[in-house]
This record gives structure tokens, sequence and C-alpha cells, in this order.
């Protein structure tokens, strides 16, 4: 194919830079697309991911995804993503969620896209067997899809059923063409800075990028805006709103990974499981104690492991432990405080409104004096606030 073919295919497909086509080939007897992506700008390749995570010398995987449907025929992408972005026991990650919908866990045969669509489909009550046959998917491969979704935790569910970055509904909030009912005042102030730009947009890739920030607000927000999604999900009537509720409130028990905090919680004394397990208590004590006395890294890491894996071998007569430690990962994540990003407006706000956050707290007024200080002297520093 000629590159502006390939460049008319990618904006079907919803792929955006730094990523584009390096190869294709098309299947006529298995009536396929196998579309192979690349990373354009090599320096950029790591900032598809989480900052936390670069690093220029990453072992990159490979992956191939299942993704949507062009006409009559499947379409598979492939790409290579860094092994580090992706934890090995965990496949559903706020992380994984901000990838473009193309892309999926490399230990994963779907796409960010199809796992959005599958789990919406069910929320609304289509048949697995429908599911299959509208996205012209195994069963093997609709089985994954359900059973990942089962074990998402109950505070993460609405974030996997958040619309992907090329759902046209994005476009339709911006437009007015949809109106999300919110009383979260963030997101206000973001509807109403993003539907004037969007007004004002002269290009597509303008436009894309409104689209983009509106989203990732949602991604980075989701806890919060569990009605929100609702609505951009077209969840809005009674009866689907409490079908919702139910698919969302089941969860099915999960073993608590690596580096889950409540592991900590459980060594650190602060959490109890009342085992009535000899063995698991016993276990627990005694990694208590190599926990305390680890001088390294290794040696904290290795107490953690020990207790997970003994879990994991015994989890069929482990359930009320199992429940405990999936009860406190969703009261972790309810109590946790998640901030506005910060390129968000809102902390510009508060530079240049006193009133805007009043607080008594001392430490707190000066941070913010010297800091107001500071853009008065220097009016280009603003831009980093």
């Amino acid at each position: 194919m000629e590159r502006n073919d390939l460049h008319n295919l990618e904006r079907a497909l919803g792929i955006q830079p730094p990523w584009a086509i390096k190869s294709l080939e098309i299947n006529e007897q298995e009536k396929v697309f196998h579309v192979e992506l690349e990373v354009e700008d090599k320096r950029r390749r790591f900032g598809l991911f989480d900052s936390t995570k670069k690093d220029s010398s990453d072992v990159s995987v490979p992956g191939r995804w299942r993704y949507m449907n062009i006409g009559t025929y499947s379409c598979l992408i492939s790409a290579k993503v860094p092994k580090s972005a992706f934890s090995n026991d965990e496949f559903f990650t706020r992380e994984l969620v901000s990838q473009p919908s193309f892309l999926g866990h490399p230990a994963r045969h779907y796409s960010n896209f199809l796992r959005q669509q599958v789990a919406v489909a069910q929320i609304k009550g289509v048949d697995a067997g429908v599911i299959a046959d509208l996205y012209n998917i195994g069963e093997a491969t609709l089985k994954a899809i359900q059973d990942d979704l089962e074990k998402v935790p109950v505070h993460a569910r609405a974030l996997a059923y958040l619309p992907t970055e090329i759902d046209p509904v994005w476009e339709r909030v911006l437009c007015d063409k949809l109106i999300v009912r919110t009383h979260i005042l963030p997101l206000k102030f973001l509807l109403s800075k993003l539907k004037l730009a969007y007004a004002k947009a002269t290009s597509v890739a303008e436009r894309v990028g409104l689209m983009l920030e509106l989203r990732q607000f949602f991604t980075e927000n989701s806890a919060q805006l569990d009605a929100e999604i609702e609505q951009v999900c077209g969840i809005t009537s009674a009866k689907l709103q409490q079908r919702a509720r139910a698919v969302k409130s089941r969860q099915r028990l999960v073993l608590p990974a690596l580096r889950s905090p409540v592991w900590l919680d459980l060594l650190s004394g602060r959490l109890t499981l009342n085992s009535q397990s000899i063995p698991l208590s016993l276990l627990v004590s005694r990694q208590r104690t190599a926990f305390v006395q680890g001088r390294s890294k290794e040696q904290k890491v290795q107490a953690i492991e020990t207790i997970r894996e003994y879990v994991r071998k015994n989890y069929r007569s482990l359930k009320p432990e199992l429940v405990l430690l999936n009860r406190a990962m969703d009261i972790r994540q309810k109590s946790a405080v998640a901030l506005p990003s910060e390129q968000h407006e809102v902390w510009q706000k508060i530079l240049e409104d006193e009133g805007f956050v009043p607080s008594n707290h001392v430490a707190y007024r000066l941070l913010l004096a010297k800091l107001r200080a500071q853009v008065s002297r220097q009016p280009e520093a603003r831009s980093r606030y």
C-alpha cells in the first residue's frame, strides 16, 4: 500500500501520532487485516506510558490484540510495548486504560476498545452469543474478557466501562449534543473551558487534543465520576442504571498483587485477618518478624511474597481471609484522594484567587504567598502553574 493509503487507514482506525502503521497484511481467506504498528518518534515512545516507569533501556515486548471490525474483516493490531509498563498479574489498570484504544495488555489478545465494548454490552443486557457475533470474536477471547472484568475491583468498575478516545461521545459532549450533568466543580470548569476551545478550534489535531484532555480527566478521577461515566456510556434510564449497579457490585475474589499496600498493612499489624488457619497465622507472624528485621528491599519483598504464595496455593480454604483482603483493597481505593492533574486550570485559579480555597493552615498559606510572589515577579512563570 502507498503511504497515503496507510494514512487514510490510520485515520479510519483512530491511530494517532506517535503511532503509525509499519506494515499491513490482508488475509483474504480468513478475512483478517493484520496491522503492525511502530512509534515514529522514538523519543516519545516511553512518554506514552506511566512517567514513573520511563527507562530508555527498558525491554520491549510484542503484543497482538483483536481490535475493531473493518466491514466484514477483523482487525488485528501488533506492536511492541515497554515490559515495565505492565504488571504480570494485573490485566486491568488505570495506566492500561489511559493507553490508546488499539493497544492492550501484552499477555492478553484483546484491545482496550474491545474490552470496553464488551463491558458496556454486558451492562445493557446483551446476550454473550450476540456480543461474540457482533464483534466477530471467538468464545475463548470473549471468556477472557469476561473473566478479567469480573476480577476488576468494585471501586474501579466505572473505569472499565469508560469509552475509549475514539468514541464519538467525547465530541458530542464538547459540541453540547450530549449534556453531562454533574456536581463536580472541577469537571464543570473543565467542560466550560474545553467547549469554548473546541468551538474556536480550526484543525482536527486541536479537536482531538481537547477530546483526549476531557477523557484523561475522566480516567484520572473515575472514582468520583461514576454517575458521569454512566451518562457518557448511554446508561441513562432507571432500568439500565439499576442493572449497571448490580453488575458493578459483583466481584470475584482476587489475590492482591505483590506490590499491593494491603500486604504492608498485614505485616505492620494495621490489618488483622483473624484467621482460623493456624498455619497461616504462624506464617504471618514469622514473616512479620522477617519483614521488620530485613535489611534490604529484597528481603522485605521476599517476606510479602512468601505470604502471598501461601494464600495463592491454599485459596480454596482461605476464602474468609481473601474476602478481608479484597475489602481492605476497596476501602483503600475509596478513601484515596484523587488530585487534578498538574496541567489543570484549578491550580492557576488557586494562585489568582485568595478566597478560592480558604484555609487556616499556616504552612499552606505561607506556601501560597511565596508562589504568588514568584509569579508576580516572573510573569513567564505563570504558565507553569
